[in-house]
């Protein structure tokens, strides 16, 4: 099963009022429906890819207008191998639904385009709204295998009620982003803070769990490859300063200036020139002194070298 089947199973589980009903319906009217006008009347019907969110807006469509959807035919999807539920609306209860539903200019044959208020004037309206728009044209992927990135969007068939939506997610800090894909309007968001708040705010609390564990997962695998190039790095800079003390110590050692130097000195430059591979930290253990005894009496030796070339 997809993460967005997850969220989508979850949704459907919640009850709602009447006006909640409308709300939610009329969202997923706007991302699933096709809506216009024939022989100068108003139509719509609905299209599903997922038997479960069919059954659950027939249902919900039967208790909120008393007359049932009905499916008129299944297509097939061949770019996604999957059969495309169709429903239609009794011809009877079109302009009555649409105009409940806040698609319909009131005593008028026109759609209206856009969000009506009155449907999202309350938090659960809101909620219910966002739900319903997830269900018909919402999908959230999330990194498997350690691939991909985070990514949620909601598709709708019309721009100013793309627009609507995005500055309804605002009022819950939810900031979409737009985009235009063809003929249909995108509002999507890929901060995984934004998604996670998205879970919460429609009631997905048992995918919202799944979500939080894959960003532990990843967060601790990033912190694990930052660690691992950290300790490359320091690995890189040892062995480059290694091999800078070796080549300044064999030339000091091949000057005559090599026995002015003090005991202590020609005995590090003698064990560098042995362990050319050794850490200063390795160094320090191997001559049985303090590392920042080491460290002093290896820039010691560096700069006789440095004094040497001029």
């Amino acid at each position: 099963m997809s993460f967005t089947s997850d969220v989508k199973r979850e949704i459907i589980d919640r009850r709602m009022s009447l006006a909640e009903r409308k709300a939610s319906i009329s969202a997923f009217v706007r991302t699933s429906g096709a809506l216009g006008i024939v022989n100068g009347a108003p139509t719509f019907f609905l299209v599903s890819e997922t038997e479960y969110v069919a059954e659950y807006f027939m249902t919900l469509f039967s208790d909120t207008f008393e007359t049932d959807l009905s499916v008129t035919h299944a297509t097939m999807d061949k770019k996604r191998g999957r059969d495309k539920l169709v429903l239609q609306c009794p011809s009877a209860y079109v302009n009555s639904v649409l105009a409940q539903l806040g698609l319909l200019k009131r005593g008028k044959t026109e759609l209206r385009e856009g969000i009506l208020p009155s449907l999202i004037k309350t938090e659960e309206g809101k909620i219910a709204y966002i739900q319903g728009a997830f269900l018909g044209g919402g999908s959230c992927s999330i990194p498997s295998n350690g691939k991909g990135g985070y990514h949620l969007e909601i598709v709708f068939n019309e721009r100013k009620t793309a627009r609507d939506f995005c500055r309804l997610l605002d009022e819950f800090s939810l900031f979409a982003k737009l985009t235009q894909r063809k003929e249909t309007f995108v509002a999507y968001m890929k901060s995984k803070e934004a998604i996670s708040d998205f879970l919460a705010i429609v009631g997905a609390e048992n995918t919202l769990k799944k979500f939080v564990a894959v960003l532990e997962k990843r967060d601790e695998a990033n912190r694990d490859n930052r660690a691992k190039n950290c300790i490359a790095g320091n690995a890189d800079k040892t062995a480059i300063a290694a091999v800078k003390q070796v080549v300044a110590i064999k030339k000091l050692h091949e000057s005559s200036a090599f026995s002015g130097l003090s005991e202590e000195l020609r005995t590090l430059a003698k064990i560098r020139l042995q362990y050319p591979q050794m850490s200063l930290r390795e160094l320090a253990e191997l001559m049985g002194i303090g590392k920042s005894c080491l460290n002093h009496r290896m820039r010691k030796l560096m700069e006789a070298a440095e004094d040497r070339k001029e």
